[in-house]
């Protein structure tokens, strides 16, 4: 089949950036864009630019932006330390407590968690089965809570008649969505979140029954059932890059 030319994705320059003072070399990708970007992560920064833009023009848009690189790259470096690994030894944050992960050999496969640790137990350890294990215990979680209170606020609401599904995936960004259709999706790893925070999530889906928007009126919605929404919000927006394995 043809494809054009206009319809690929542009490929990064070969050329790398050493900028004094940046904590990593910049990447140069040139593409038909019209104005500059950097993006940060912990591994990588990366200058988007132009196709004709001169060289010393994106240096000086580096400089411009320096400090702003270095704390967004400071912020990401210390985000991917905090990320979930589920190794014996390591952290956890469950439910607003730090626990730390504890592998044990067993013949069935189990999760439990106690004040101070959270134990994963199995006869095979390999950090597949690990993972695997984990997965299968959240799962259950979000299967046993989250459709209930879903369908509970949904007839609190008056949209029960509405709500036609409650299913689960792992996104690799949203924690909810709701369609159109009334079918209500959630991320199991939101288990792993503090009460309130899944009760929020809920809260948020639903009052999408109301408002397929995020409109004043929704999050009027929003406030009522959750006057607290905002704390919430936060709590995700901070902690939410621990909760990924």
């Amino acid at each position: 089949m043809f494809k054009s030319m206009f319809n690929q994705r542009p490929q990064a320059d070969d050329e790398t950036l050493a900028i004094d003072g940046l904590p990593l070399p910049c990447h140069l990708v040139r593409s038909r864009r019209k104005s500059l970007a950097v993006h940060v992560r912990h591994d990588r920064i990366e200058v988007r630019a132009p196709l004709t833009i001169a060289r010393r023009d994106i240096l000086q848009f580096l400089s411009r932006h320096q400090a702003w690189v270095c704390r967004k790259h400071k912020e990401k470096v210390q985000r991917a330390a905090e990320h979930l690994s589920l190794v014996d030894g390591s952290e956890i944050l469950y439910k607003a407590r730090i626990l730390t992960i504890r592998l044990h050999v067993a013949p069935r496969s189990s999760v439990e968690v106690t004040p101070t640790h959270l134990h994963i137990s199995g006869p095979d350890l390999s950090p597949e089965k690990v993972a695997a294990i984990f997965k299968g215990w959240l799962q259950a979680q979000a299967k046993a809570w989250l459709p209930a209170r879903t369908h509970a606020l949904a007839q609190h609401l008056g949209v029960g008649h509405k709500l036609k599904e409650v299913v689960f995936r792992k996104t690799r960004s949203k924690w909810g969505h709701c369609t159109a259709q009334g079918r209500i999706q959630y991320n199991w790893l939101i288990m792993l979140a503090p009460d309130g925070v899944i009760d929020y999530m809920i809260c948020h889906e639903v009052c999408h029954l109301l408002h397929m928007n995020h409109s004043p009126a929704y999050w009027q919605s929003v406030s009522r059932v959750c006057p607290d929404y905002k704390r919430y919000v936060g709590w995700l927006k901070r902690q939410e890059h621990r909760l990924w394995f």
